[in-house]
């Protein structure tokens, strides 16, 4: 009896010691999800607006890091000087307006760490068919600080880019 009270005594205790940890893990993963909701309602609010061009400044100065690191060729490669941010900034501002589109759906939203995964849907229609189905992208960020640091991203060809009521990421590369 008395060796069954100890172990449930040091159990307890064990679960007294690592709950604030988890605890911060977990109130740190909630926080960086928000950053990454916060940032697409940003996008998604400019683009129902046809405001894009003129507010993608200020919505990058707010959520993306000054050394953001971008892992997508088709964004990593923009042309011009300056950061990935910098450049990332001048492409939505030179694009051409677009037919406005409903928002991408959220479908789901993780975060392990500091990293946030965010997969998103759209129904498009098939350039060749024109069947609506739906399109998928998965972005994932790395969070330090509040803001998005680092960005990975996959999505189902032909999506539209962003400033087309599209979540940033899996577009080709601006026509010139």
């Amino acid at each position: 009896m008395r060796h069954g009270y100890f172990i449930g005594l040091l159990a307890s205790a064990s679960i007294a010691v690592a709950s604030p940890a988890v605890a911060h893990e977990l109130s740190s993963e909630t926080a960086n999800k928000q950053v990454v909701l916060d940032f697409y309602k940003a996008l998604n609010d400019a683009d129902a607006a046809g405001t894009t061009r003129q507010r993608i400044q200020a919505i990058a100065e707010k959520y993306i890091g000054p050394d953001y690191v971008q892992h997508d060729p088709a964004f990593a490669n923009l042309p011009g000087s300056g950061s990935a941010r910098d450049k990332l900034i001048r492409m939505f501002q030179s694009m051409p307006p677009m037919k406005p589109m409903p928002a991408a759906r959220t479908v789901a939203v993780m975060a392990e760490g500091d990293r946030v995964m965010m997969l998103t849907a759209r129904d498009m229609p098939d350039p060749t068919t024109g069947a609506v189905q739906p399109a998928y992208i998965f972005n994932m960020f790395r969070v330090k600080d509040h803001l998005l640091v680092e960005h990975w991203d996959v999505g189902t060809p032909g999506m539209p880019p962003p400033g087309a009521g599209a979540a940033p990421g899996a577009m080709p590369p601006p026509k010139p």
